[in-house]
C-alpha cells in the first residue's frame, strides 16, 4: 500500500470512529454494564467463544479466550440467549437497574436430541470474515492417520486451506507458505507445529479447549504473518474433580490428568504423548546396524484464582523429535541423526476491574531448534570426526491486552506486544581428531519486533463493523521500521439469518523461512528481515455471504478473496549453504547471498456448508484458487505457479452418533495436482576410457537441465478415511475402542516424483513414489 493510500484509510477510520464516538456519547445516559464469566457447570472451566445474543436489540457479545463477556444495556428488563456448541442453550432474563455481575454456568448436552444449538447465529451476527471455529469434539471425531488426533489435518479439510505432500501437516492458506501462518498456543508462538516431518501435529487434542483459524479480515490484535492466524487455547484443568484419560495406539500412547489443587480455586492439567517404535523395533535389529525414531510432547498448565476478578495462568509445552542411525564396520563406528524440538512457556495474569475493563498481561518464551549430527569413531586409535549442525530461533515476549465497552453497541480492544528475537542461522561445530583440527561457526542475529493496536467493534441492528489499526515497529542493527497496518471489516444483515461482509487487511511479516519441503528439516532456516532481506507485506481484499438455515441449523458461507504479497523469499537456482567441506568453507557460506525476493498473487472463492452439532454433523467444503509467484532472478522473470497451487479442493466430513455407545465418522477428499519442477532435458556424461583403461566413449552419468520452475503437475489426489468408536461405561469410568482405516480404498496417491534411468531402455523416466496405502488402526482409550 502506498503512503497516500495509508493516509486515506487512516482518515476514513478516524472519521468513522469519531463520528460514532460522538453519537454514542449522546446515548450514554441510562446505560448499565452487565459482565461476567461463562463456565462449564461441572468442571468450572471457562468457555471461550460463547455467543450472548439479545434478540430484541439485535446485538450481543462473545466471550474472549478467558470466558469473559461485557455488554452495556439500557435500564429495564432484557432477555439473553446464551449458546455454545455442545451445550444446552440458556434463555436468561435480567433486570438492569445498576451495573451487574452475572456469571453463567452452561450444561453439556448429553441428550443427543438436545445438543442442537438453537439459532446460533454466530457467523451471521458478528463482524468477522474468513474465520473458522470448530468444536473440539468434532475435531477429535474426525478420522486420522494411525488414529492420531490431529488438529492441523482437520483444518486442512476446510476451504481456503491447501495441504502439502501426502500425509503432511503443513498449512498453505490462500496461496501463502506455511511460514506465513501465525500459530499460537496460549499466546506463545509455535515455529514448527509438526512431528515426524509433518505427518503428525504437535497438538495433543486431549489438552486443547478451543481453536480457531483466521484466513482474512484479520483483527488488529493479530499480526506478524501474512496468510493466517491459528489461535489455540489449552484447557485449564478441572477445578472440582479429578479426571484422567489414557490412550494406547499402534505407534504411540498418551495420557491426560487434571484436577483441583485447591477446590474451586486452583487446578492443574498434565498431558503427554510418546511413540514407542524405537523401544520395540530397535532392540530387534542387528548390533552393527540400528535405526531409531521417537517423538514426545508434554502439555502442562496450572491456574490459580486469587478472587472472582483476578486469575493467574502458567502453561508450558515441550516436545522433541529424534531420528538416529548407528552402524559399525571393522575398526569404526558411525552415528548420525536428525532432531528438532519446541519449548513454549506462558505466564498470564487476567484481571477484571469494577468498570468492566478486562486486562490480560502476559510473559512468553518460545524456542525452536532443528539440526543434525554425524560422528565417525576409529575404534583402533580412538579418534573421531564429529559434526553438529543446527539452526533455530528463540523469543522473549511481553504483551498486554485490554477489552472494555465505553458505549452501547461498542467493544474496544487495545494493547501491545514486544518480541526479542534471537536467530541462529546455520551454526555448526566440527571436530576432526584425525588431523587435530576443530572449526565452529555460531552466527547470531538479534532483532526486536513490537506493535500497538486498537480495535472498535460495533454491532447494532443490521450494521456491524470492526475498524482497527495496528502500528508495527521493527529494529535490526541499524534498520528501524514503523509501519501502519489498517484493518477493516464491515457487515450488513440482510435478514436475521443472513449477512454480507467485506474486509481489507494490510499485514507485515518481519521474519522469513527458507525451505524446500513441507516438513521440518535441518536445511530450514528462519531469517530476520534486514536491509538486504526486506520485510514481507501483503494486502488482502475479501467479500463474503453468510447464511444460517432454519433447517437443522445448517451454516452456509461463500467467500472470495484477492491477495498480493511482496518481498517473499526463495532459494536462488543452485544455492547451497548447507553442505560444509573443503570446497565450501564456513567463511564462504552466506545465506543472504543465496536467496532472492519477489512477489506472489493469489485469488479464489470458497464454499462451506457446516453443521456443528446434532446426531449427524460435519461439513462440505470446496475451494477454487490460483496462486502465482514472480521473481526477477528466477524463471527469466516470468511468473510461475506457486508451491502447492491447486485449482480445485473438495472435502466431505461426516459424523454420525448412532447412540451413546457407537459413533461413525468419515472424511473424503479430492484435490487436483500441485506443481513441481522437472528437467526439460537430460544429457549423458561420458569419459574417454573405461575402468580397465580401454579408450572410447563410456557413459559415466547424466546431467538434468532445468528451465522453468513448477512446470509439471502431480496426479489428482483423493482418499477416504473411516473411523468407528465403541464406548462402554465401566465401574470407574469409560472404555472406548477406536477402529479406523486410512485410505480405505487403497488409492496410490503420489508422495514424490523422481527422474530415474530405466535400465532396460536406458532412458530417463518419471517415477512416482507412494508411501501410504490402506492403513488400519486400533486405539484403546480409558477415561476415569
Amino acid at each position: 500500500m502506498t503512503v497516500s493510500g495509508v493516509h486515506k484509510v487512516l482518515k476514513i477510520t478516524i472519521f468513522i470512529s469519531l463520528h460514532l464516538f460522538v453519537s454514542a456519547s449522546l446515548s450514554w445516559a441510562g446505560q448499565y454494564r452487565l459482565s461476567g464469566f461463562v463456565k462449564d457447570s461441572l468442571s468450572g472451566e471457562s468457555l471461550p467463544g460463547v455467543h450472548i445474543f439479545l434478540p430484541e436489540k439485535s446485538t450481543g457479545a462473545t466471550t474472549n479466550n478467558y470466558g469473559f463477556y461485557s455488554i452495556l444495556l439500557s435500564e429495564g428488563e432484557h432477555r439473553l440467549e446464551v449458546s455454545y456448541v455442545g451445550y444446552r442453550t440458556q434463555s436468561i432474563v435480567v433486570l438492569m437497574e445498576s451495573n451487574k455481575r452475572l456469571d453463567i454456568n452452561l450444561s453439556s448436552g448429553f441428550d443427543l436430541e438436545l445438543v442442537e444449538v438453537e439459532a446460533d447465529q454466530y457467523s451471521v451476527n458478528i463482524p468477522t470474515l474468513g474465520t473458522i471455529s470448530m468444536p473440539i469434539k468434532q475435531i477429535t471425531n474426525t478420522p486420522a492417520l494411525l488414529g492420531e488426533r490431529d488438529i492441523l489435518k482437520v483444518f486442512q479439510l476446510m476451504p481456503g486451506v491447501q495441504r502439502g505432500n501426502e500425509g503432511t501437516g503443513g498449512l498453505f492458506v490462500r496461496g501463502g507458505g506455511y511460514d506465513q501462518n501465525l500459530i499460537i498456543l496460549d499466546d506463545a508462538i509455535v515455529y514448527n507445529a509438526s512431528h515426524l516431518f509433518g505427518f503428525f501435529s504437535l497438538f495433543n487434542g486431549d489438552a486443547i479447549k478451543d481453536v480457531k483459524l483466521i484466513k482474512g479480515g484479520f483483527p488488529a490484535r493479530y499480526g506478524g504473518r501474512l496468510s493466517s492466524v491459528m489461535d489455540i487455547t489449552m484447557r485449564d484443568g478441572d477445578l472440582r474433580r479429578y479426571r484422567g484419560e489414557i490412550g494406547i495406539g499402534l505407534i504411540s500412547s498418551r495420557f491426560t490428568a487434571e484436577g483441583p489443587v485447591i477446590y474451586d480455586r486452583a487446578s492443574f492439567l498434565i498431558s503427554g504423548r510418546r511413540t514407542y517404535l524405537d523401544q520395540i523395533f530397535t532392540p530387534l535389529m542387528p548390533d552393527e546396524e540400528k535405526i531409531g525414531y521417537y517423538f514426545y510432547d508434554w502439555n502442562t498448565k496450572f491456574n490459580y484464582k486469587f478472587n472472582d476478578n483476578n486469575r493467574a495462568y502458567l502453561s508450558g509445552f515441550f516436545g522433541e523429535d529424534n531420528l538416529n542411525t548407528r552402524y559399525s564396520e571393522p575398526g569404526q563406528q558411525n552415528k548420525n541423526g536428525i532432531k528438532w524440538n519446541n519449548a513454549l512457556v506462558s505466564l498470564r495474569i487476567a484481571s477484571v476491574f469494577p468498570n468492566g475493563v478486562f486486562i490480560n498481561n502476559t510473559l512468553l518464551f518460545s524456542q525452536y531448534r532443528t539440526g543434525f549430527f554425524y560422528e565417525n569413531i576409529n575404534t583402533i586409535d580412538s579418534k573421531k570426526y564429529a559434526l553438529d549442525y543446527f539452526t533455530g530461533i528463540r523469543d522473549y515476549s511481553a504483551k498486554s491486552d485490554m477489552i472494555f465497552n465505553p458505549f452501547p453497541y461498542h467493544t474496544v480492544r487495545f494493547g501491545g506486544i514486544g518480541i526479542f528475537h534471537n536467530f541462529s542461522p546455520g551454526s555448526f561445530e566440527i571436530t576432526n581428531e584425525f588431523v587435530n583440527e576443530s572449526r565452529s561457526q555460531r552466527p547470531r542475529e538479534r532483532t526486536f519486533e513490537g506493535a500497538l493496536y486498537v480495535e472498535n467493534e460495533y454491532i447494532k441492528n443490521r450494521l456491524m463493523y470492526n475498524l482497527g489499526l495496528r502500528l508495527s515497529y521493527y529494529n535490526a542493527a541499524s534498520l528501524n521500521k514503523v509501519k501502519p497496518e489498517p484493518r477493516i471489516t464491515i457487515g450488513y444483515k440482510l435478514t436475521e439469518r443472513n449477512s454480507v461482509k467485506a474486509a481489507f487487511s494490510n499485514m507485515n511479516q518481519y521474519i522469513h523461512l527458507l525451505s524446500n519441503t513441507a516438513g521440518a528439516l535441518p536445511t530450514d532456516l528462519w531469517l530476520p528481515a534486514s536491509s538486504d532481506l526486506i520485510a514481507q507485506n501483503s494486502n488482502q481484499y475479501s467479500f463474503g455471504w453468510h447464511f444460517l438455515s432454519g433447517w437443522h441449523d445448517l451454516e452456509f458461507s461463500f467467500e472470495t478473496y484477492y491477495k498480493k504479497s511482496e518481498n517473499v523469499l526463495t532459494y536462488r537456482d543452485g544455492a547451497n549453504f548447507f553442505f560444509i567441506d573443503d570446497q565450501n568453507p564456513s567463511a564462504d557460506i552466506n545465506w543472504k547471498e543465496n536467496v532472492t525476493s519477489g512477489q506472489s498473487l493469489s485469488y479464489g472463492f470458497e464454499f462451506l456448508l457446516h453443521k456443528r452439532s446434532g446426531r449427524v454433523n460435519g461439513w462440505l467444503a470446496y475451494t477454487w484458487s490460483k496462486a502465482d509467484a514472480k521473481f526477477n532472478e528466477i524463471n527469466n522473470g516470468d511468473k510461475f505457479p506457486a508451491n502447492f497451487d491447486r485449482r480445485h479442493d473438495f472435502a466431505l466430513t461426516l459424523n454420525y452418533e448412532h447412540s451413546e455407545r457407537i459413533n461413525f465418522s468419515m472424511s473424503w477428499v479430492y484435490m487436483t495436482g500441485y506443481p513441481i519442477t522437472l528437467p526439460y532435458h537430460t544429457a549423458g556424461v561420458f569419459r574417454p576410457h573405461n575402468f580397465e583403461g580401454s579408450p572410447g566413449l563410456f557413459q559415466s552419468g547424466s546431467v538434468d537441465y532445468f528451465q522453468n520452475r513448477n512446470n509439471f503437475r502431480t496426479d489428482n489426489y483423493h482418499r477416504l478415511d473411516i473411523n468407528v468408536s465403541f464406548t462402554k461405561p465401566r465401574k470407574n469410568g469409560v472404555r472406548i475402542w477406536e477402529v479406523g482405516v486410512y485410505n480405505a480404498y487403497n488409492k496410490m496417491n503420489p508422495f514424490s516424483y523422481n527422474m530415474v534411468t530405466d535400465r532396460t531402455t536406458n532412458r530417463r523416466v518419471l517415477k512416482k513414489t507412494t508411501i501410504f496405502p490402506l492403513i488400519p488402526s486400533v486405539t484403546y482409550v480409558r477415561r476415569f
